[in-house]
């Protein structure tokens, strides 16, 4: 249970690390949408590796 939440936490700090990298423009909104996009990666993401297996 506790392995589908590792990779979208883990690209939401990813995400949140570069987000200063892309340059001076990007605030906190940009930085918040950012995480966001980064989790909702990591939740398909679990969704392709961690399939169902059909009975």
């Amino acid at each position: 249970m506790i392995k589908k939440f590792i990779l979208p936490i883990l690209l939401a700090i990813i995400a949140y690390l570069i987000a200063p990298l892309l340059g001076p423009e990007v605030n906190g909104a940009a930085t918040f949408f950012l995480v966001a996009i980064g989790i909702g990666i990591g939740v398909m993401l679990n969704i392709l590796i961690f399939k169902k297996k059909d009975n």
